[in-house]
């Protein structure tokens, strides 16, 4: 496929979705619209493009192209392959259950007191919701917060622009994966266990409405699909997939569809340059959310750019309550830079003195920016990890150090930047792939996972973690016969385990009862 034409199909998918595909994510399209044309039977990408360009090109007035309309379906299934779990990002949902929902449940009573016939109403959409756990947690708070459901009208939309997702949203059965951030009990109460996962208590799910969406190309407000007035619009983890201008698109229609004072909550550097003049931002602990002020107060609510990025500083330092996402949890070990990179320039090569000195100083350092990043204190690591980069620009563990601090307080832009300085440093080091593995995982990006994961094979063929996390994304994407190799290759590592193998504790722990899970899976 030369570039023309796959430069081509990367302009009609962004104008018909709003998704950007990246310079590092061009090879993998390739593979997908590949296998989209041998399912079709296409001997030309020139075929297959026009068979896209048939739906998007029609008008409002004509009929819809049937084929070409199921044909988006099959290749957006195969281009968001989403996967979340319920609860996800415990910092909103903090922020949702003791700040954001008690005020609204709060001032819809209040309204209603003047309003004998009318009922409270809430009304909460999850756009981009993939296969539903977003909603259904939001439902399951609101059913927490509200005693007297019955005497509301609560209406919980979610969309997605992935029909295979939605259609899975509908049937609320879900694998133990999903409930990896939930309270057990939670778990226990809203959940039975069927052969096939997890069932959702059908109370649960008739709160909740699902539809296949466009972002981008449908209309919203609507009364037709009762989308307006919402009282909260939350779309975390999309708008990292869209173009610039999609964003601003889809934050236009965004804002019509709120109330007045309504909220919308995303991930607090997704909206990163864009014009957010019509919303107050207000800042929480959590994370920072926007809300739309009343038409005749916009004027005066008009955050400067100072303000914002004040804000935006204030959100990403503070954000300490997300849980964090170690791909593995290893233990954190030192691993000294030479001895010439330590010496300054006016200390002699050999200087038998000055340079243990410099050496107990740097290992002072580096211990205490690791007890700060133990206790949770990431903002303070960083800073303490910076300080010793500039006294000791080749230490390796610094960089990696502020790049799990990163992860941790969600910037995953700047933890994968800091993880690409560490393999600079030590290109055959596995730690920052893990950590990468793990942020592509977060962001929904499983192929780019797997790209990491494969790459701590080829360093070290021994890595049971990686066999085991490798068979694990396999799983999820339906691959079943890759994921039992990958399991099979982990159990033939496990077996040759002695009691003093050299392992990390993560694998350590969990041997014994995985070499039982893996024989039972592969059923030997």
């Amino acid at each position: 496929m030369n570039e023309t034409t796959v430069q081509n199909f990367i302009q009609l998918i962004s104008a018909r979705t709003g998704l950007q595909v990246r310079p590092q994510d061009r090879q993998e399209l390739c593979k997908k619209l590949e296998t989209r044309m041998k399912v079709l039977k296409l001997d030309a990408p020139e075929k297959y493009y026009q068979l896209l360009l048939r739906s998007t090109e029609q008008s409002k007035l004509e009929a819809i192209d049937s084929s070409s309309e199921r044909e988006w379906q099959e290749l957006l299934g195969l281009l968001t392959v989403g996967e979340t779990y319920f609860f996800r990002d415990q910092g909103h949902f903090k922020l949702l259950k003791h700040q954001i929902l008690p005020e609204l449940i709060e001032s819809k009573r209040k309204a209603c007191l003047h309003s004998l016939t009318q009922k409270p109403s809430l009304r909460i959409w999850s756009a981009g919701c993939s296969s539903g756990q977003e909603p259904y947690s939001i439902a399951i708070l609101v059913k927490e917060l509200i005693p007297d459901l019955s005497d509301w009208e609560v209406f919980i939309f979610g969309t997605d622009i992935n029909l295979e997702a939605i259609e899975k949203a509908q049937r609320g059965i879900y694998e133990p994966w999903s409930f990896r951030q939930v309270d057990p009990q939670i778990q226990k109460h809203y959940f039975q266990q069927r052969k096939l996962g997890w069932e959702l208590d059908p109370k649960i799910r008739r709160m909740v409405k699902f539809r296949c969406s466009n972002l981008l190309q449908d209309s919203f407000p609507s009364s037709t699909l009762n989308i307006h007035d919402m009282d909260i619009i939350i779309c975390r983890n999309v708008f990292i997939y869209f173009s610039f201008d999609a964003i601003a698109t889809v934050i236009e229609k965004f804002y019509h569809t709120l109330r007045p004072y309504g909220y919308l909550i995303v991930g607090h550097t997704e909206l990163s340059g864009q014009n957010l003049n019509k919303f107050q931002l207000k800042a929480f602990t959590e994370s920072i959310v926007y809300q739309r002020q009343n038409t005749s107060t916009e004027a005066k609510n008009i955050p400067d750019s100072a303000s914002i990025k004040s804000l935006n500083k204030q959100a990403e330092i503070t954000e300490t309550l997300r849980k964090p996402i170690y791909y593995q949890p290893i233990e954190f070990k030192l691993s000294y830079p030479k001895n010439d990179v330590l010496k300054p320039k006016s200390i002699p090569p050999r200087s038998p003195v000055a340079l243990p000195a410099i050496v107990s100083q740097f290992t002072s350092d580096l211990a205490t920016a690791e007890t700060l990043f133990q206790a949770g204190e990431y903002s303070r690591a960083i800073q303490a990890a910076q300080t010793l980069i500039h006294q000791h620009p080749q230490s390796f563990d610094a960089y990696y150090l502020i790049a799990q601090s990163w992860a941790n307080l969600g910037n995953y832009e700047r933890a994968t930047h800091y993880c690409q300085q560490a393999t600079q440093l030590d290109n055959l080091s596995e730690k920052p792939y893990f950590l990468l593995a793990r942020i592509a995982e977060e962001q929904e990006d499983l192929e780019q996972a797997k790209i990491f994961l494969k790459k701590i094979i080829y360093l070290t063929p021994e890595s049971i973690a990686a066999y085991l996390e490798l068979g694990s994304l396999y799983e999820k994407v339906g691959d079943r016969q890759r994921a039992n190799k990958m399991l099979a290759t982990a159990l033939e590592l496990l077996k040759k385990l002695s009691p003093t193998s050299a392992i990390e504790p993560y694998e350590r722990v969990l041997a014994s009862e995985l070499i039982t899970k893996i024989k039972q899976t592969l059923a030997i």
